[in-house]
């Protein structure tokens, strides 16, 4: 087996899960140049009565602000998508087999800009009675190049990386000297994999530039139709569940921007009751987590949490990891997850390095390391009654 310098994400129950991004059953998704544009015009929708004047008004500024996000060539489409990549290598899973997929939204485009080759691969459907097309965008690890598929998957072209592109600036930034501290091949190849800007791949939802208006007035509409709704019913939102069948493990299954942090959403199985805990870890080569939610109870009549990292902004890098906080497998008081990523010590013994102290009394009570014999130093007191004498030993 290969020795990893971090734990690797299997599917071991209790401990941790694959971290999966999810399919929520969601419909009507707005996208942030939407949603920013409908939040500033919310006086006009407070109103008793919406005129067509006012819709006009806030299809105007929808359509402004979607502006904002068009690309002129498959180069800025490229930039966009490089732009997407340092935004999530940071938080993306420590796997190099794991994919971390975004949507980034409408993105609106001049086709008579684009390649007729490129046009006319695209795989378009109707949204508010206009055409758009889902475009996957992803880089190729051997050559560097970023791809773009349609929405069927087929690849309809490519460009070039941009003159002295370095994949691995993320790992040369936290690691310089990675390659000189005794890793093996296959190790190194481990560790590159996790660090690979490729494991980002994005979306985005072409608009043509000449469906724009159309598409803000449609957008407005229906935003001004859900608001009437909320006035005249008292509406219950649905109970947010995670759309799986048969999961068998705590699942990391969405990881997005939120106002105040990074909101993680965590999955778990159906009768699952046990408390959970998340980790957070900077540096996956030491592999030293930190605790970051203690014990916090599930939600019984659903099976998914929400959590917010508030400080995830002001940290360079950031993984996450959780764990069942009830599991003890050898009873010493320490929940398996931590004593994996916290102190890395043993789940199946409570006396990790055998020296007749157990971990939880040397990370509790002593605060000695409880992977090292060493580290403790005990008095002993071995009495002679017969002699009326006591001898003390410090080893």
């Amino acid at each position: 087996m290969i020795r990893l310098p971090y734990p690797r994400f299997q599917m071991v129950w209790g401990l941790f899960g694959l971290f999966v991004i999810p399919a929520f059953m969601m419909a009507g998704t707005l996208s942030s140049s939407e949603t920013t544009a409908i939040s500033e015009s919310s006086s006009v929708i407070s109103r008793d009565t919406t005129s067509a004047g006012d819709i006009e008004v806030m299809a105007s500024g929808i359509a402004d602000s979607m502006a904002q996000e068009n690309t002129g060539t498959l180069s800025d489409l490229a930039g966009l998508y490089r732009q997407e990549q340092i935004r999530w290598l940071i938080f993306a899973p420590p796997s190099s087999d794991f994919i971390l997929r975004q949507d980034c939204g409408i993105v609106v485009f001049d086709p008579k800009a684009f390649p007729d080759d490129f046009n006319k691969k695209l795989v378009g459907e109707m949204k508010n009675d206009c055409p758009v097309y889902s475009l996957n965008i992803s880089e190729d690890p051997g050559t560097r190049e970023t791809i773009f598929s349609n929405a069927d998957g087929g690849e309809i072209s490519r460009v070039k990386p941009e003159e002295g592109y370095n994949p691995f600036w993320l790992l040369d930034s936290k690691y310089p000297d990675l390659y000189s501290m005794g890793y093996g091949g296959d190790e190194i190849k481990e560790i590159e994999g996790t660090y690979d800007p490729s494991r980002i791949q994005i979306t985005v939802t072409l608009l043509p530039v000449d469906y724009l208006d159309k598409y803000a007035l449609a957008a407005a509409e229906e935003k001004v139709k859900q608001a009437s709704l909320a006035k005249s019913a008292k509406i219950i939102p649905p109970m947010m569940r995670y759309q799986s069948s048969g999961m068998t493990n705590l699942e990391m299954v969405a990881i997005e921007r939120a106002t105040n942090g990074m909101k993680l959403t965590l999955a778990y199985p159906d009768g699952f009751t046990n408390r959970l805990d998340i980790f957070t870890c900077a540096d996956l080569v030491a592999s030293w987590w930190d605790l970051a939610l203690n014990a916090t109870n599930v939600n019984i009549s659903t099976n998914c949490i929400q959590w917010v990292d508030v400080n995830a902004f002001s940290q360079t890098v950031r993984f996450y990891n959780a764990g069942d906080a009830d599991l003890d497998s050898d009873g010493d008081g320490i929940p398996d997850a931590r004593e994996k990523f916290m102190y890395h010590t043993s789940t199946v013994t409570n006396d990790t390095d055998g020296d007749w102290l157990t971990d939880y009394y040397e990370i509790m009570t002593l605060h000695t390391d409880p992977n090292n014999n060493d580290t403790n130093k005990p008095t002993v007191w071995i009495s002679y009654p017969a002699e009326g004498t006591v001898e003390v030993w410090e080893p």
